[in-house]
């Protein structure tokens, strides 16, 4: 690939994440009085797609990412993240993970 070309895919990944992530929060918000769970969702989605699609740019393999978001879940529950701790996140989303 052309180290142009990818550093010109690198910075509108970014931008891209940026906005994204922009719009998510602008849709939050207001999220108790639209209630538009579809446009989160979406926002959600695209945000986590581009982060992958981010670090392949970056020459870091899906597969790396998922064994270091594991691992990071695992650290988490270990050190009694507040999130694992109150609601149990860092294990359900690990059990999941480990699922597909």
């Amino acid at each position: 690939m052309n180290i142009a070309n990818n550093l010109k895919a690198i910075d509108s990944i970014k931008s891209e994440i940026l906005s994204e992530v922009a719009n998510l929060y602008k849709l939050l918000a207001d999220y108790d009085e639209l209630a538009d769970y579809g446009s989160v969702e979406s926002s959600l989605s695209t945000i986590v797609a581009m982060n992958y699609i981010l670090g392949r740019h970056l020459g870091i393999s899906y597969q790396t990412l998922d064994t270091n978001i594991g691992e990071l879940l695992q650290m988490a529950q270990e050190n009694g993240h507040s999130l694992e701790t109150e609601f149990g996140d860092m294990s359900e989303l690990g059990r999941y993970l480990k699922k597909r």
